[in-house]
């Protein structure tokens, strides 16, 4: 087994300096008092009109956040006017929010502290957090001065002035009424680079915003991954319709997405390079967007088979396979039972799971699911070909992640070149795990990321991609 830690210096799968270049994306102006765009959190708006909102007083954190587009940004500039009341008013930006409202990071301002006579709090005038991780008393305790400054050149606290935002990710830059220097530079602390954003406000007083443009860091997507037409067919499984996509031309390389929330869409980034060399096949696992569910409880082995059609209905040959979490188990699963079907495999996000390992039983259910990322989900049933029979499907994926396993008794039989993958924050498979399934998998390479969680190329896609290209070659 060969490992690779992602940090300073890599072992064996060597990183080198990576400088990214991403196209721009265009500005896009946005109607902030359009209430059918926008979403309240928290507390009441005293009055919207056309580009301006206002917050009404209350006592809770509110939020003013744009409905359902996750973005990627590297600028946002809107106005901004706050009040000059002590301790009592905290206005700014709100980015990078997951389907969970509480976790987010935002830049914000204490009019209060622009001129205060007491010149100690002047340098904390505008202020980063990321929560929940990372609020205000934590950043200011263990790293004073380094995540909130003064403003430059500070204007009026009780009148407008224009915030511009820059983000170069991780850094992050603030500026003021134009100003060429900014007030604030920072590097991010969450481990997503995109989101849903907002405005943000806290403190019993008012805060009003306006003129709010934003430029994406790149630009909008022309292909709708795992609802195409041009690119969507279906294949039959026997006891089902499975959909797949394929890209590109070259060496075949089988894509095998997450369960539950994942879907051939989170491999967007795969997907745009691996097709400019290779002909990337992303299969829809069955209950997952246009695939339908059939007539059989899932097993490992099942998915396995579903993957093996697909593959030998595309080419006689052996293909490489990615998969990530559901689908890494459907990748190992694969290159167990049909060594002579993948000539090399990265499985990301999965461990090792003996029977009777699973401590905590997983409950899918619509109504859970709904709860937490109500907006997904609506927009997956309407792919669905079988919406009525979600909750069947969830029930068997309970089953599947409850009951079934995958240890040695699959690991072992693995011949192929084999990059095992994983966060050392991943919440589904700790790095014991990970690293256990990489020792049993003969002549494995092992790739740990610091800092991330279960959607590890999500959280940092450079040290992914940068591990895997050499890899598939």
């Amino acid at each position: 087994m060969k490992k690779t830690i992602h940090q300073t210096r890599f072992l064996l799968l060597p990183i080198l300096a990576l400088l990214v270049s991403v196209a721009q994306g265009q500005q896009r102006k946005i109607d902030v008092g359009n209430r059918s765009g926008w979403q309240i959190y928290g507390r009441d708006l005293q009055y919207t009109s056309k580009d301006t909102v206002e917050f009404a007083v209350g006592d809770s954190v509110g939020m003013w956040v744009l409905k359902n587009e996750m973005l990627s940004l590297s600028a946002v500039e809107f106005d901004i006017k706050g009040e000059n009341s002590m301790n009592n008013n905290f206005v700014g930006l709100v980015f990078n929010m997951q389907e969970d409202p509480r976790v987010y990071e935002t830049i914000y301002f204490r009019p209060f502290n622009f001129y205060n006579p007491d010149t100690v709090r002047r340098p904390r005038s505008v202020q980063y957090m990321s929560l929940p991780d990372n609020p205000w008393p934590k950043l200011r305790e263990e790293h004073p001065g380094k995540y909130e400054n003064r403003i430059i050149n500070a204007p009026d606290p009780d009148k407008w002035f224009h915030v511009k935002i820059t983000i170069s990710h991780p850094e992050i830059k603030v500026y003021v009424n134009n100003n060429p220097q900014p007030s604030l530079i920072v590097n991010s602390l969450s481990e997503y680079t995109s989101g849903r954003i907002g405005f943000w406000i806290q403190g019993k007083s008012r805060g009003s915003f306006a003129n709010l443009v934003i430029t994406p860091a790149t630009a909008a997507k022309k292909v709708s991954y795992g609802n195409n037409p041009a690119a969507g067919k279906y294949m039959n499984a026997g006891d089902a319709k499975l959909y797949y996509e394929t890209y590109g031309s070259g060496k075949p390389v089988l894509l095998l997405h997450g369960g539950v929330y994942g879907y051939i869409d989170e491999f967007a980034a795969f997907i745009d390079q691996l097709s400019q060399t290779n002909k990337v096949i992303c299969l829809a696992t069955r209950g997952h967007g246009r695939s339908e569910i059939g007539n059989t409880p899932f097993t490992w082995d099942q998915r396995a088979a579903d993957a093996y059609k697909l593959i030998r209905s595309i080419t006689k040959d052996s293909v490489m396979v990615l998969g990530f979490s559901d689908g890494a188990a459907t990748g190992l699963k694969l290159a167990a039972n049909h060594p002579e079907a993948v000539s090399k495999l990265v499985a990301i996000g999965f461990g090792d799971t003996p029977k009777g390992s699973r401590k905590q039983k997983f409950n899918y259910s619509p109504e859970l699911l709904m709860s937490q990322a109500r907006s997904l989900f609506e927009d997956r049933k309407t792919l669905m070909p079988q919406p009525e029979r979600w909750a069947q499907c969830l029930t068997w994926l309970n089953g599947l992640y409850n009951n079934d396993f995958l240890s040695k008794e699959t690991f072992a039989k693995i011949k192929c070149p084999t990059l095992i993958m994983s966060g050392d924050k991943d919440d589904y498979h700790n790095v014991d795990g990970i690293v256990a399934a990489a020792k049993m998998i003969h002549g494995s390479r092992l790739s740990i990321i610091p800092g991330c969680s279960h959607v590890v190329f999500f959280c940092n896609w450079p040290a992914v991609w940068e591990s895997i290209k050499p890899f598939l070659g």
